[in-house]
């Protein structure tokens, strides 16, 4: 089962996403990082707009970011889309093309 972490940009501190709609987005995303081979997901808080979650995949932090709206307000619908954009990101990072993603 994947280990998924929220995290702070500004401090480092992890801390723990408990909106009640939140359960069901977070079991898809346990079963999107299962099916697609990532044991560790972790979203970081923008230190300047806390409505951004960077994404994490394994070790790859990445120039793509989710809405805290997708948690709570329980889009579940969206987030394997979301994720699978995600993972686009980190394929073009790794291919060279993360440089022009800014």
């Amino acid at each position: 089962m994947a280990d998924i972490k929220f995290m702070n940009e500004s401090d480092g501190q992890e801390f723990q996403m408990i909106h009640p709609r939140s359960a069901r987005v977070l079991q898809d995303i346990r079963a999107w990082a299962a099916d697609n081979g990532f044991g560790r997901v972790v979203f970081w808080r923008d230190a300047d707009d806390a409505h951004k979650l960077w994404v994490q995949l394994g070790d790859d932090r990445l120039n793509y970011w989710i809405h805290d709206s997708t948690f709570t307000e329980g889009k579940h619908e969206t987030v394997e889309m979301q994720m699978d954009y995600a993972r686009g990101a980190q394929r073009r990072s790794a291919a060279g093309f993360g440089k022009f993603d800014k």
